[in-house]
């Protein structure tokens, strides 16, 4: 007997046992089942279904039905198919801070000021809104008083965790970055923390100035920094180190480059990116900067084309050098201006997602983006000035014993090189699950872009708009997704002009939109998705 001369019922007992990647599977190979699936009164199959279409992933058991979570999904999916975000739009406009950005899902800032004589840097920390819980009564505000400047905020809220990071000089003169580890809601000592405090030296002295904390970031029971010291136009050097913030106790390795870039991929993985020397013996990095008593000064040396390393993080106690393994970049690709990890907002695979989520990224389908700028002077053929590329993470798995490194022609299938336009400065690059967000400016005009590498963005679309070009309103600008093709990838790029804006950050909810003009700052918060209706019965 066929399976398909069963009845349309028995079909759906069966195939109601299937997980949402093996349903989206067999919907592709058999219109007949898609048929079944798609049929708006079978609600659970077709929630299933839009959620491996869309690269998502279900939250924990919930009282609301499969259509009201199916509704909320195709809304949020269209949201940022097409950049329509909701009419609701949560602004502020506060006088400029000396810093401000996004954690998590908090907006933060934080700014000066002088009380009975003594410095303090106030903390601003807000909840942002999400339609992918039910309504809160109230989202969450916090303010804190600290002694020190704040460089840099990291919060995971999984773990009521917030590191502040502060630069302070030695009382011989070296530079120090300090981590301060913290219970989110009181700014008090995280009661797992075993010290307040990790204090990073780095190699330097002298001066604060061109100092910066280029990263922070927490993963599990390890929190990873990277501090660069600018020397001239462009140029500089950047350390990295790695912390224990259960115990306070810093690992023995670190990295040193003059560009360098970090994200820790798991409790075994750590992925270092960087621009080796050709005289390189080891994979630590290496500096172009020799130090003096007057200051750093660039020597002449060779360089060879960028490398990711991906080490071995043993129980989280030390990195195992005996256990890397290396990609390789095209040799063509030796001149580098610029060479970054994009941030990737939506959550790692070890952190749970707040209660009451419906749905969330798959981690599993997470992104690796690495940005590469040339000199304009030395621009590989058949690439444009800044290329990103693109990469799921799971493809960068924990090295086994020894060495191994992989040619560029061993590993690019597994690689999207896709070519940014030249004609106009882009910036404040981040991803989202598997979303690239960044805006371009252009004088007066800026435009906000998603490039959507999900593997079935462009069905996404289609689903929506069946042609390869849409055009829509988002209720101030027009906008336009296309899809658009890099090898053998297919992608989305959808795109808006937006008022002046100074930068741009992303979570999984909503892009966050800066403009900072005469001493303010206006913050505008622009949420994807729908306001949830009462809970319905959960029934199919």
């Amino acid at each position: 007997m066929s399976l398909f001369s069963l009845s349309k019922d028995l079909l759906y007992i069966i195939i109601e046992e299937l997980d949402p990647i093996s349903l989206l599977h067999f919907c592709k190979s058999s219109r007949y089942i898609h048929g079944i699936v798609t049929d708006s009164s079978y609600s659970t199959l077709l929630y299933r279904y839009e959620l491996a279409l869309s690269g998502m992933k279900d939250g924990i058991a919930s009282s609301y039905s499969p259509r009201a979570r199916l509704d909320l999904l195709l809304g949020y999916k269209k949201g940022w198919l097409t950049l329509n975000w909701t009419a609701q739009e949560d602004k502020f406009c506060i006088d400029t801070p000396t810093i401000v950005g996004v954690s998590g899902r908090f907006l933060y800032y934080a700014s000066e000021r002088s009380h009975a004589g003594t410095y303090q840097c106030s903390l601003h920390i807000y909840e942002l809104r999400s339609y992918r819980t039910p309504p809160l009564h109230k989202l969450q505000y916090c303010k804190f008083n600290v002694p020190f400047e704040i460089r840099k905020v990291a919060i995971d809220a999984a773990q009521n965790l917030l590191v502040l990071t502060e630069l302070r000089l030695s009382s011989y003169g070296a530079i120090i970055a300090t981590l301060h580890f913290l219970d989110m809601w009181t700014c008090q000592q995280h009661p797992q923390a075993q010290n307040l405090h990790f204090h990073f030296q780095t190699d330097w002295w002298g001066t604060l100035h061109r100092v910066s904390v280029e990263r922070v970031q927490i993963y599990g029971i390890m929190v990873g920094i990277s501090v660069r010291r600018g020397v001239e136009e462009g140029e500089g050097i950047t350390e990295l180190a790695l912390v224990n913030w259960h115990t306070g106790n810093g690992l023995p390795e670190q990295f040193t480059g003059d560009l360098l870039s970090f994200d820790i991929l798991s409790d075994l993985s750590l992925m270092v990116l960087s621009h080796p020397d050709e005289d390189d013996e080891d994979d630590s990095g290496g500096s172009p900067w020799e130090q003096s008593s007057d200051g750093l000064y660039l020597y002449e040396h060779g360089k060879r084309s960028p490398q990711i390393n991906i080490h071995h993080i043993q129980d989280g106690r030390g990195l195992r050098f005996a256990q890397v393994i290396s990609y390789d970049f095209p040799e063509s690709w030796k001149a580098i201006s610029f060479l970054n990890i994009c941030p990737n907002t939506s959550l790692k695979p070890n952190v749970a997602p707040p209660t009451g989520t419906f749905f969330h990224f798959d981690p599993s389908q997470r992104a690796t983006v690495i940005l590469v700028e040339f000199p304009s002077h030395s621009i590989p053929a058949g690439c444009s000035k800044k290329v990103a590329l693109v990469m799921k993470e799971s493809f960068f798995q924990p090295p086994s014993p020894g060495y191994k490194t992989l040619s560029w022609e061993e590993w690019q299938d597994h690689c999207t090189v896709v070519h940014l336009p030249d004609d106009s400065e882009a910036h404040a690059f981040e991803v989202v699950g598997r979303k690239l967000v960044f805006f371009q400016s252009a004088g007066v005009v800026n435009r906000l872009h998603v490039l959507d590498f999900n593997d079935y963005a462009a069905e996404c679309l289609r689903s929506i708009a069946p042609l390869p070009s849409t055009w829509s309103r988002n209720g101030e600008c027009a906008t336009t997704s296309k899809i658009f093709k890099a090898g053998a990838t297919d992608f989305i790029r959808t795109s808006t002009q937006v008022q002046r804006i100074t930068w741009v950050n992303a979570t999984e909810d909503a892009v966050v939109l800066y403009n900072e003009h005469e001493g303010k700052t206006v913050i505008r918060v622009r949420t994807f998705g729908d306001t949830l209706q009462p809970a319905a019965p959960n029934v199919p």
